[in-house]
């Protein structure tokens, strides 16, 4: 048992980082979406404040007037001009951005770098100007994100400036604090739902060690008690055996009676101890001496002992004719069907009708009395240790709740399995299939 809890641990384990697992990879996934959505909003939102200040219009003119300025005043002045960028394009944007709630939101920089700039004078002298900030609303680190690049044709009305290249760009400063909000609700359930898989984990898992103290306890009680039960009844067999010798040849009918009482008495709590002892074991612990049992004979012998115990009774066989023996054993397989027909007798039957059909790979014994029925509530806790159907302090039916215990564990120890067919004033009907 203690094995079974470490591996049920273990695997309740395994899956508990199985399910985190999982949780985190469909969380990042989510998170990587959600960025690559606001990545496309922010950009949308560029290429409409790019189309508002139409960029084009002011790449044009800048190109014009670096032309005019390497012409008339020389590649210093027009170097110039070209580094020294476009503040009011700059205050322009950040406006934008400042106003805008999608690009306010993320913290968006954005920027148009002179990617490349070849200036030439009229009297052959060259100079290039690269990476050089054009405007924008910042400077850009980390993550760059390409909006598009612009180039110039070259030569146009015999321009000395040449490859007027340009690339505008952006980045998402506060993106991750923005999309971690939004997912808030998702983390948060996440956890929750973590954290419940968590607590019922720990719930059974300490109601499984709890329960299988209890069974310790239980076995340890019985274990005891029967113990401490069989030194008075071995003295009480023996002073009975006495009184009994006394008695011989003086005949006394109250005597006789009230020893004869006492005797079957004694006998009767021999045998609950007995039961008690050999129905606390399991099918795997039961040894069973199997031998060839002839069964339409076995079955009238069971029965016509039983109806001596049970005159009252009406008892039917149904018995099928053909012959049949299966390999059991005699004692374990008595007893279990001995316990049905008894509890068929004790809650209320009147009538008991023993069926058996043998078939090729089995034999069926089934056992249908007349009596009050078992709910369905009931039905799926029968054939548990110590159950017994009736509730409250007090029992109309003596027993200790075993003997359908021990004929579900004869019975499967043999191989084979027991069914019910029952219902609330309908009667019952115990099937014992066997393995031929």
């Amino acid at each position: 048992m203690k094995r079974k809890i470490r591996y049920l641990i273990w695997g309740c384990s395994l899956a508990i980082t199985a399910l985190a697992a999982i949780q985190s990879y469909f969380i990042y996934n989510t998170y990587i979406l959600k960025e690559k959505e606001a990545q496309s909003a922010v950009r949308l939102e560029l290429i409409r404040m790019e189309n508002l200040i139409n960029i084009d219009s002011v790449r044009n003119a800048w190109f014009v007037h670096g032309n005019a300025l390497l012409r008339a005043r020389g590649i210093t002045a027009a170097q110039s001009f070209f580094s020294s960028g476009a503040p009011v394009l700059s205050r322009k944007v950040a406006q934008y951005i400042n106003s805008n709630p999608v690009l306010h939101q993320y913290r968006t920089v954005y920027q148009v770098v002179i990617s490349k700039v070849l200036l030439e004078s009229p009297s052959g002298q060259t100079f290039t100007l690269t990476d050089r900030p054009w405007f924008g609303s910042g400077q850009l680190y980390g993550e760059q994100l390409v909006i598009h690049d612009l180039t110039t044709d070259n030569n146009i009305n015999g321009g000395l400036v040449r490859n007027f290249t340009s690339r505008s760009g952006f980045a998402i400063n506060g993106g991750e604090n923005s999309i971690l909000r939004k997912m808030l609700g998702l983390l948060i359930f996440s956890v929750l739902l973590l954290g419940v898989v968590i607590l019922l984990f720990y719930l059974s898992i300490r109601s499984l060690i709890t329960q299988k103290k209890i069974s310790d306890m239980q076995t340890d009680f019985i274990n005891n008690i029967t113990h401490e039960f069989n030194t008075p009844l071995a003295t009480l067999g023996v002073a009975l055996s006495t009184v009994k010798e006394r008695l011989a040849g003086q005949p006394d009918a109250v005597l006789d009676n009230s020893v004869a009482t006492i005797d079957r008495q004694q006998q009767r709590l021999r045998k609950l101890i007995g039961q008690v002892i050999s129905h606390t074991a399991g099918p795997q612990q039961l040894r069973l001496h199997r031998e060839l049992v002839h069964m339409p004979a076995f079955i009238t012998e069971l029965l016509g002992d039983f109806k001596l115990s049970s005159p009252q009774t009406e008892l039917i066989a149904e018995l099928d004719s053909q012959v049949a023996a299966i390999k059991a054993d005699r004692f374990h397989l008595t007893t279990a069907i001995v316990n049905i027909l008894d509890n068929a007798v004790k809650y209320g039957g009147g009538q008991v009708i023993v069926t058996t059909v043998a078939e090729t790979d089995a034999y069926r014994i089934a056992i249908r009395d007349n009596g009050k029925g078992i709910t369905e509530s009931d039905q799926s806790r029968i054939f548990e240790k110590f159950y017994r159907a009736e509730k409250g302090d007090i029992h109309t039916t003596k027993g200790l709740g075993l003997g359908l215990y021990y004929s579900e564990q004869v019975v499967t120890a043999h191989g084979g399995n027991i069914r019910l067919q029952s219902g609330t004033g309908q009667g019952s009907t115990f099937t014992l299939i066997l393995p031929r």
